[in-house]
């Protein structure tokens, strides 16, 4: 099984949280003696659960542009990052065999067609036969065809810039052959963006619930703007996650004010309803692995004689870079230590230094 980046930042504090609390309590019960400041949170349900990925901004509209035919290339005067308008001759092939062949499919079609309209008006004079002009008629029709083809061919050894864009990527050389079909540029439209990132797999279920959806671009810390899921991958390529592609459509986002392109970076916040009774988001910092139960606990703070106890927790998904899904041990009201709790033991008595805050 293919381990996370998240989760492997998971699996890594809990092993330090391990260590650091084990050699706090071999040092024997002079501990007890000693306050520790801590600082508390009371937990309570979230409204909402917010998760946060890392995506990248990608162009909606691209394409990479090829030959239909093949040849030595002649012409193209393009470079990568160029911008185009629609209608810009990109590159062409050598056209001269292409144009000689269309020549002589020329002549042949002009010579079956006059010899199409010379039979049809010996057929009303009965000087040739049915057969005869159905002779004729065949070979106008495929001249016409060969004729048509190689003109199609002829105009192939052009290739122009279907839409506006720039010049992303440009994969041959000028005066190399290239083959029917081989890829010459890649040409990107910038102005239709589109966000992707991927969904870890422990998260699917989030691909069938109502969620609001904002991204945050890197270069422009501080502004969210909203977002929609276009389309998803019903699949795990590789065992890496679920692909899921983004439209931004708030109206605030303005390009010429906001200029941003394919390749930046993203953050990508999803906001949906805690519909989970017992779930709580509490700080990674509030977590450890209690040595003596080898369980995964927090320190619970009993205010009535400021002392601390274990309490196990079962552990879910990552939110965020800081925070972590509590499934399984706590209730509302419960008040944890989230800073010192590495040289506590248990029962030992805390000094509170903040005011309490709550944990949503």
């Amino acid at each position: 099984m293919k381990i996370t980046l998240p989760a492997m930042k998971l699996l890594y504090f809990i092993a330090l949280l391990y260590l650091l609390p084990a050699c706090s309590r071999n040092e024997g019960k002079s501990y007890q003696d000693i306050v520790r400041p801590v600082r508390v949170r009371t937990v309570a349900l979230p409204g909402a659960l917010d998760k946060v990925y890392t995506g990248i901004v990608a162009a909606e509209e691209f394409s990479d542009l090829a030959f239909k035919v093949g040849g030595p290339l002649v012409e193209m005067n393009i470079d990568a990052g160029e911008t185009v308008r629609k209608g810009t001759l990109l590159a062409a092939i050598d056209p001269t065999d292409y144009q000689l062949q269309n020549d002589g499919n020329k002549a042949a079609y002009i010579t079956a067609r006059s010899r199409l309209e010379r039979d049809r008006r010996l057929l009303e004079m009965q000087a040739i036969s049915q057969q005869e002009f159905e002779m004729s008629e065949a070979g106008y029709i495929q001249s016409r065809s060969a004729y048509r083809a190689s003109e199609k061919a002829l105009s192939d050894t052009r290739l122009y810039a279907p839409f506006d864009g720039f010049i992303e990527q440009k994969y041959v050389e000028n005066y190399q052959k290239v083959q029917p079909g081989e890829r010459i540029v890649r040409l990107v439209n910038p102005d239709k963006l589109t966000v992707w990132f991927v969904l870890p797999e422990t998260s699917v279920g989030l691909t069938r619930e109502q969620m609001q959806v904002t991204v945050e671009f890197d270069i422009y810390r501080g502004l969210r703007f909203q977002a929609r899921v276009q389309e998803f991958v019903d699949a795990s390529p590789g065992g890496a996650g679920i692909p899921v592609r983004l439209i931004l459509d708030d109206s605030l986002f303005d390009k010429t004010k906001y200029p941003v392109y394919p390749g930046f970076s993203v953050r990508v916040n999803l906001r949906t309803d805690n519909r989970i009774a017992d779930h709580y988001v509490v700080p990674l910092s509030a977590v450890f692995m209690d040595p003596l139960t080898e369980r995964t606990a927090v320190w619970r703070y009993h205010p009535e004689n400021s002392t601390v106890t274990a309490l196990p927790v079962t552990i879910g998904s990552l939110f965020g870079s800081d925070n972590v899904l509590i499934t399984k041990g706590l209730q509302d009201g419960d008040v944890i230590v989230v800073d010192g709790m590495n040289f506590i033991t248990e029962g030992q008595k805390v000094d509170v230094l903040t005011t309490e805050l709550t944990v949503f």
